[in-house]
């Protein structure tokens, strides 16, 4: 990110003076002193020597000048007229005139400043930064030596495009394999890496040994630690290609996707509720995750996976998964507090979209030009609002995304149940035919000279729980604008004086501004309420009590929900469909007339929970104190009216048919055939078109007009761009007359493209070495680091693109390469000249994520539950976390059963609030793009490991698994080489039996002789002590089931072991 309102530094006495020293100099006054700027009365003596490398500008001359000079002399500020990142304005010079004097470094003025020759003329300057190293000077003397090459980026050519020349900008070539005669190399990555080391004059290290690189392989590649039985296997393999045979053994599992789409997942920002204050939980996220990680388990060619996440329901003929996969889009956080205005919350979703696009795709700090053009990068803001339009466009639903056997599951269920249900629909229908006429015909009788008064109801206040706005019009209604969420709860309070209350009416209208003309806000104009509540309380108090409804009625409603099912349990509901566009009343009548005796509140509570939209947008309510027999008529439509005011000889049979319809809605006889329909149909088999659902995208039918956002306000349009990628890549060839996100995926696909087969790889390289072969992995811009390996960057990435974008290709290239398999001992030789291991003379120890920490945890201790995919869960944690939501707004209901211990992977992830294990070890916010993960070392990991619930009830489980699995009387599990033990008992003792199995299980080897001794004397030592204290032997081991064989004290005392194991720094590291 660039600083793009960096303050304006005051200037110091010591630069004013150099100033206008400069000044002079520049105006010919003739006080260019000797003692500042004549080379003879320097001390050249002081000037580090010349590098003897060859120099290349943009690996080694750039970063200097970028992290040392442009904050002063770079595009934000020029000081003294000077600037350093511009080739002909560094060579020309400031106002002093020019300070290169290109082959001659001893005579450069740049040389004498950065060296510290003259202490009146330091840069950079006491105070604004790090004096520059002795080979940093080094570097730059040599770059002047050697004629001062820069790059045609630079130089200000109004017909170039700044920054086109930069290395990542260049088209991926194929360059030759070093030819290197050494059996060391395993595969052509080796040979670059061993190119690389011999120019240093470095040897690599030698190979891990057997049981490291099964658990480094196991972990890397599925994130699971290996059982002993796969350790031993894999450790007698004889087969001279058995680490081939396990590397494809791992590519197959369908743990693989799990490991790999959690790296997928921080880069889309996936969570599985809004964020801000509401935080809103997501029900339905878990559906694009799910993909995900099919997706990588088919190993779904990632030009394909690229295709379908960002423009799948653009594909032709496209099916389900397809449109699923745009899900990655609906990852953004959605903000739904009151008063927010929506348009500002979908432009911010729309920028998210964008910026993400940049980091994921291209490498690139894009978000950098939405306020200004790029200060580094060739990327104008015109181009980013250019690439903002791809996205622009966007609807997000909700739609209906079942599996294909949960879909077959549930025809043929259905259709079983839909054979014992037929008889109470049998019932309904002849009761319709034989009886409903006499019982309408009598009740027309009944309605003459009926009337009620209604009053309509003023609110004091009215919200919904999406953050919608409801405002009040002339007529008492209320309409609804702005977001319009799936789902959505009003409250509407009304003060009143003493009265009395026998009815509640609902009306709901139409609106044009409303889909459909309404009365609902979702596409298809219809509502569906859910539940309608009635509370009171006294104006001076705040305790409320409900006041219950006893039936309902309405003017119309859709078949199977009448006004009725919002006041069922099932809460089954009360919509119109097909009569949208129309007045609908619906009559709550109370069980017992409410008698208001002094100034009260009354609420009404509406809850449209069904989805999609089927909330109302224009709505009155009113109450009567009337009877029963009065409020009946007042839910008759004005159509209805008409027909009960035509004599019965006269109406046709439409007319006859939609009367007695009407009159079905509340004739008793049909109400309580009908109730145990419902009840009958409640236990029909859900269908999963409800229940999954997935979250995606579409194209709005009417395209939005795209503007530049000035200083990236949404408030301030100015210029209006089409959808177009940046100058400085590849042009894109659209299908139409617009480009639009189908052909900007396919863009970014495409074999010219010089920027996403490079990202893809070398993010995939920095997963297995701690560091990508550039180092900034979301920047390959100008700013980023050059690559370390420019040479295998391209040989990795040409191959991958040209090889079909096969991810299980890449991966299986580097886990076989001997530069992989290195042991990551650290070498004392290097320990100065190659601290950060960048030229990957050793592998590098990692810090597992956070997530597969914990699922180490619960395979080792035997309780992980391997399911692949489904809905989030949540694990246990620490009571009292989740109530720091806003206003208690986070439910935590912990999982049971066998959910309590699936995958990290499936932690519910709330954005306020998220698990506090994986925060504490790293686990990124979901809030923006995640390319690399911070990996800290603080105390709480260590008290996480050891207090969190979670890991206390892993050691107890694993302290069972060791006293079951090995017992009084077995053989040792396995035959894996064993080391000889110091122990009392000696290396077979039942104790050092299970010590050995305790590391099998928890570190994957074998415990060395101190370690035997050191474990089994702890067991020992912590078994005496629970003798003492029972009452503590059991509250270590909880509510695990003991053996009746096994005391609690022993039992305590591997619990004991079992946590020491577990939070020592190789149980979270791979080697």
């Amino acid at each position: 990110m660039t600083r793009s309102s960096r303050p304006r530094r005051r200037m110091s006495p010591r630069n004013l003076l150099s100033l206008v020293l400069l000044f002079l100099y520049a105006v010919g006054q003739g006080v260019r002193t000797e003692r500042i700027y004549a080379v003879e009365a320097l001390d050249l003596s002081a000037l580090p020597a010349a590098a003897e490398q060859e120099i290349d500008f943009a690996e080694h001359i750039r970063p200097i000048l970028q992290t040392r000079c442009y904050s002063c002399h770079g595009p934000e500020e020029s000081e003294s007229g000077l600037r350093l990142d511009l080739k002909k304005a560094a060579f020309e010079g400031g106002d002093g005139g020019a300070i290169i004097e290109i082959g001659k470094s001893a005579d450069s003025r740049l040389i004498h400043y950065v060296a510290g020759l003259d202490e009146d003329m330091l840069m950079p300057p006491d105070g604004e930064g790090s004096p520059l190293t002795g080979d940093q000077v080094a570097l730059l003397r040599a770059w002047i030596d050697q004629g001062a090459s820069w790059p045609a980026e630079a130089d200000g050519d109004a017909d170039h495009i700044r920054g086109a020349d930069h290395w990542a900008f260049q088209p991926i070539a194929n360059p030759p394999v070093p030819q290197i005669d050494d059996a060391w190399q395993r595969n052509e990555i080796d040979a670059f890496v061993l190119a690389k080391l011999r120019s240093e004059g470095v040897k690599p290290s030698p190979e891990a040994a057997r049981h490291v690189l099964i658990r480094r392989v196991y972990l890397d590649l599925i994130g699971l630690s290996p059982s002993p039985e796969e350790l031993e296997r894999w450790t007698h393999e004889s087969s001279d290609d058995w680490y081939a045979m396990l590397v494809d053994h791992l590519l197959a599992s369908p743990h693989y996707g799990e490991r790999w789409g959690r790296h997928w997942l921080d880069l889309a920002r996936y969570a599985d509720s809004d964020g801000f204050e509401k935080d809103l939980p997501r029900p339905h996220a878990w559906r694009w995750r799910d993909w995900v990680i099919s997706a990588l388990n088919r190993d779904l060619p990632f030009d394909q996976f690229t295709i379908e996440q960002l423009a799948g329901d653009l594909l032709p003929d496209r099916d389900l998964e397809q449109l699923v996969a745009t899900g990655f889009h609906r990852n953004t956080l959605v903000n739904r507090e009151g008063g927010i205005d929506p348009e500002e919350d979908r432009v911010k979703r729309t920028v998210d979209r964008t910026n993400t696009l940049g980091s994921v795709w291209l490498g690139m700090t894009v978000e950098c030009s939405q306020c200004h053009s790029h200060k580094y990068d060739p990327l104008s803001q015109r181009e980013y609002y250019q690439l903002y339009a791809f996205f622009n466009n966007l609807e997000e639903p909700d739609v209906p995304a079942p599996y294909d056997e949960e879909l077959e599951a549930y025809r043929a269920a259905k259709a079983e149940f839909d054979k014992k249900h037929q008889k109470y629909l049998d019932a309904i229908a002849d009761y319709r035919a034989s009886k409903l006429p006499a019982g309408l015909a009598a009740w027309e009788e009944e309605q003459a000279d009926q009337e009620a008064q209604w009053f309509v109801l003023k609110p004091s206040k009215v919200e919904a729980s999406s953050g919608a706005t409801i405002e009040t019009q002339a007529d008492g209604s209320q309409l609804v604008s702005g977001y319009v969420p799936s789902r959505d709860i009003y409250n509407f309070e009304t003060k009143t004086e003493p009265r009395r209350v026998t009815a509640i009416r609902l009306e709901v209208l139409p609106d044009a501004t409303l889909p459909k003309n309404g009365p609902g806000r979702g596409d298809n104009g219809n509502i569906l309420l859910n539940e309608i509540k009635l509370f009171v309380r006294s104006a001076d108090d705040d305790a409320e009590r409900q006041v219950k409804f006893a039936d309902a009625r309405a003017s119309f409603a859709q078949n199977f929900y009448g006004p009725a099912g919002a006041l069922l349990e099932n809460r089954q509901g009360w919509a119109l469909l097909p009569r949208v566009g129309e007045r609908h009343a619906a009559i709550f009548e109370l069980e017992e007339p409410l008698e208001i005796e002094g100034d009260a509140v009354l609420r009404i509570e509406m809850k449209q929970e069904y989805g999609g939209g089927r909330v109302m947008g224009r709505f009155r309510l009113a109450l009567t104190d009337r009877d029963s027999k009065a409020v009946e008529f007042d839910a008759i439509s004005d159509r209805l009216v008409a027909i009960l005011s035509t004599p019965v000889a006269e109406r046709d049979e439409r007319q006859a048919a939609e009367l007695l319809d009407y009159f079905g809605l509340f004739d008793p006889g049909l109400v309580a055939l009908q109730k145990e329909e419902v009840a009958d149909r409640e236990m029909a088999p859900p269908d999963p078109r409800q229940s999954t659902r997935a979250q995606v995208v579409k194209e709005q039918r009417q395209r939005r007009a795209t503007q530049v956002h000035i200083r990236g306000d949404f408030l301030r349009p100015g210029a209006e761009v089409a959808a177009s990628t940046p100058a400085v890549l590849p042009p894109l060839s659209a299908r139409g007359k617009a480009p639009d996100r189908l052909d900007l995926a396919r863009w970014l696909v495409d074999s010219s493209h010089p920027l996403t087969a490079r990202v893809v790889v070398n993010r995939v390289w920095q997963r297995y070495f701690q560091r990508g072969i550039v180092n900034t992995l979301h920047d390959f811009g100008t700013q980023g680091d050059p690559p370390s390996h420019p040479e295998l960057l391209d040989h990795l990435a040409y191959r991958f693109r040209e090889g079909g974008w096969k991810l299980k290709d890449l991966h299986r290239r580097i886990v076989t390469s001997a530069t992989y398999r290195q042991s990551s001992h650290a070498r004392p030789d290097l320990e100065e000249r190659d601290p950060l291991n960048i030229w990957l003379a050793r592998q590098n120890r990692l810090r597992m994520e956070a997530e597969i920490i914990r699922d180490v945890a619960l395979r080792a201790s035997g309780l992980l539950n391997e399911k692949i995919g489904g809905r989030s869960v949540r694990p246990p944690q620490p009571k009292g976390l989740a109530e720091l939501g806003y206003a208690n707004s986070v439910k935590w209901v912990t999982s049971e059963g066998p959910d309590r211990y699936r995958r990290g992977l499936y932690t519910f992830f709330q954005r306020t609030v998220p698990y506090p294990m994986l925060m504490t070890f790293d686990a990124p916010d979901s809030n923006v793009a995640c390319t690399r993960r911070d990996r800290s070392n603080t105390p709480l990991q260590a008290l996480t490991l050891w207090n969190d619930p979670v890991f206390v009830e892993c050691s107890q489980s694993l302290a069972l698994r060791l006293v079951t699995d090995i017992s009084e009387g077995d053989t040792d599990q396995g035959d894996i080489p064993r080391v000889a033990a110091a122990t009392a008992d000696g290396a077979d003792s039942l104790t050092a039996r299970r010590v050995r199995h305790a590391f099998r299980l928890c570190l994957a080897r074998e415990p060395a002789a101190e370690e035997l001794s050191d474990f089994a004397n702890t067991f020992d030592t912590m078994r005496e002590l629970y003798a003492k204290y029972e009452e503590a032997a059991l509250a270590a081991t909880g509510a695990v089931e003991r053996p009746t064989e096994i005391e609690p004290a022993e039992l305590a005392a591997w619990v004991a072991v079992s946590r020491a194991l577990m939070n020592l720094d190789e149980f979270i590291v791979r080697e």
